[in-house]
């Protein structure tokens, strides 16, 4: 007992969950409600013809050859015509106006995901598999848009044609009607056990789909990495286990659809059987005419297609359900990242920066990778930011455009914390230029021009020529309008970093952040992008990362970052001094190339 009453608790919680997905789906439909509306109005008339075909070939039979009325020989099958072309114009635009609303609000869906999607803090990408979100974005919501065009356009107008021609049999016989339906009902119970199961195998398979996706990508965008280290057999064999998991999943899914279609064809024959057994005892014995024999033989024959195609839904609709979960789970993450709830518009064109008592450690994690940092930034000033790889420098600046939030401290700007200025306002005033530059597929000229959106074209070519990349520009076949393929890959290093040099230099904001922003760069390129990073930091509050000593001697201040702590602080004169970690490290960059040669 306790054992059943535990099932019963798990049905019911299925049942809740399902109804709450419903009701969430038919939200994106309402704004479509006046299509769905004519929609759901040709599928009353199209639905209920097959019930008045199925009742005038009853009568019309009737009528002309045991009645003898051969008047009606022109006159039915030209109502039966007329009836059939009625029927195909209702269709028509009841297949139109559903699928119209199915497409809209899946479009809405697929553009509230992308918008939650941009919403979410950078913490979440990292933690996230980029082919999982893309299977997501592409892959569930396509099922819910087939599932919902197709289970409102089968389920209006299937159900309509089933009371049509339930009425029809009623009308003709209620006892042999009574038997009928009562076998047909049975189609209830194997359709409720298999579309559980089909749930269940659907979306273990929409979560293969998706680590599918994620090796797929893998491996087209580490091609280079996979190729030198001689790792196709090894990626090969991870696409294998993974698309059997994705087939395994689906061919569970299809076994229990494919059993469904032969258990209803069973059902529908011993209805057909049983009814024609009574009804040839009742025609033999004049308890029924030949006629209403007719109509009640063909509406239980015109029956069975929309009652298997009502099962059916089931089948369709319980891969969508768990795909719109999948979905609606994403929907539902809140951005860890909060505003304030009167949030302040930054401006201006300088900036005073400081860092005080700041601490950090991601989430998940303890131990701190930020400790005590304390940093003061004013106007117009150039700080610099040096140490060992692991030390938290790009942890550090990742704080000042919040990507993500100290765990205690406070960072303040102008006077105010940080966090009480708009995100939006914030990153409109900082622009930033990584090691690792990530350039679109489109044109140099469109890449730059996301510096500033509003830049006129020689904007565009007076940052490029200021990040000395115009001339190797001009040389390519299409100039500025040459596409440079997925992360810039037609272009070398270099010519991709000072590309992300012109499109921070196109951005004109008060703060900047440079993260090894010289680093691809060979000496004639760095001395040039330097001198018009010089001119570009005049009266502007700047933070440099790097390991070159050319890019950061200049710092009014050079911070050097130990194990998440600030060591040792000062100018490059003064530093080097000292004789300890800075000089070290500048010593170190020095033996290197000596060594090397």
């Amino acid at each position: 007992m306790h054992l059943q009453t535990i099932r019963r608790a798990i049905k019911f919680s299925d049942m809740m969950e399902q109804n709450k997905l419903y009701l969430r789906l038919l939200h994106y439909i309402r704004p479509y409600w006046i299509m769905f509306l004519l929609g759901s109005l040709a599928a009353i008339p199209y639905g209920a013809m097959d019930g008045a075909i199925a009742y005038l070939a009853g009568q019309g039979l009737q009528r002309i050859f045991v009645e003898g009325n051969q008047k009606l020989v022109y006159f039915v099958p030209l109502a039966v015509l007329i009836i059939a072309s009625s029927q195909g114009i209702f269709r028509f635009f009841e297949t139109y106006c559903i699928r119209y609303v199915g497409g809209s609000s899946i479009r809405d869906l697929r553009n509230e995901l992308f918008a939650h999607l941009e919403k979410q803090p950078l913490l979440f990408f990292q933690s996230q598999s980029s082919g999982v979100l893309i299977g997501r974005m592409v892959n569930d919501i396509s099922i819910v848009e087939t599932a919902i065009a197709q289970t409102f356009q089968s389920l209006i107008s299937r159900t309509i044609t089933v009371i049509s021609l339930a009425v029809v049999l009623i009308v003709q016989s209620w006892s042999l009607s009574i038997i009928a339906l009562s076998i047909l009902s049975c189609i209830v119970l194997p359709v409720s056990i298999l579309g559980r199961k089909i749930r269940k195998s659907s979306r273990g398979g929409q979560e293969a789909i998706g680590d599918l996706v994620s090796v797929l990508s893998e491996s087209i965008q580490g091609a280079k990495i996979v190729q030198a280290f001689n790792l196709q057999r090894y990626q090969n064999q991870r696409f294998k286990q993974t698309n059997f998991a994705f087939f395994a999943n689906t061919i569970r899914a299809v076994r229990a659809e494919a059993m469904l279609s032969p258990i209803l064809a069973v059902i529908g024959a011993i209805g057909i059987a049983c009814v024609m057994w009574v009804a040839g005892y009742q025609v033999m014995h004049h308890k029924m005419t030949l006629g209403s024999l007719t109509s009640f033989v063909i509406a239980l024959l015109l029956l069975y297609s929309p009652i298997k195609n009502i099962g059916r839904i089931n089948g369709i609709l319980q891969p969508a359900l768990a795909a719109a979960k999948r979905v609606f789970d994403l929907l539902d993450l809140e951005p860890t990242l909060e505003e304030a709830k009167h949030p302040i518009e930054l401006t201006g064109h300088s900036h005073h920066l400081q860092f005080i008592n700041v601490n950090y450690h991601y989430p998940g994690h303890d131990e701190l990778v930020l400790k005590d940092i304390n940093i003061n930034v004013p106007p117009g000033r150039m700080i610099a930011l040096v140490g060992l790889s692991g030390s938290g420098k790009t942890t550090l600046v990742n704080l000042v455009p919040r990507f993500f939030d100290p765990t205690s401290g406070v960072i303040m700007l102008d006077e105010l914390p940080l966090v009480q200025y708009s995100l939006t306002s914030i990153r409109q005033q900082i622009a930033l230029v990584t090691q690792d530059n990530f350039l679109f597929n489109m044109s140099i000229e469109e890449n730059i021009r996301l510096g500033n959106l509003s830049a006129s074209e020689s904007d565009i070519i007076e940052a490029a020529k200021a990040a000395y990349c115009h001339d190797f520009i001009l040389n390519l076949n299409n100039g500025y309008k040459t596409k440079i393929g997925e992360r810039g890959v037609k272009l070398s290093g270099g010519q991709q970093q000072r590309i992300a040099i012109a499109r921070a230099i196109l951005k004109d904001a008060p703060i900047l952040i440079l993260d090894e922003a010289t680093s691809s760069l060979d000496n004639e390129s760095e001395a040039m992008v330097q001198a018009a990073l010089d001119n570009l930091m005049k009266d502007r509050t700047v933070i440099v990362i790097a390991h070159r000593l050319s890019t950061v001697r200049h710092a009014d201040e050079i911070h050097v970052l130990d194990k998440g702590r600030i060591v040792e602080s000062g100018t490059h004169n003064e530093l080097i001094s000292q004789d300890t970690a800075y000089a070290r490290l500048v010593k170190a960059q020095f033996e290197r190339p000596l060594a090397e040669a």
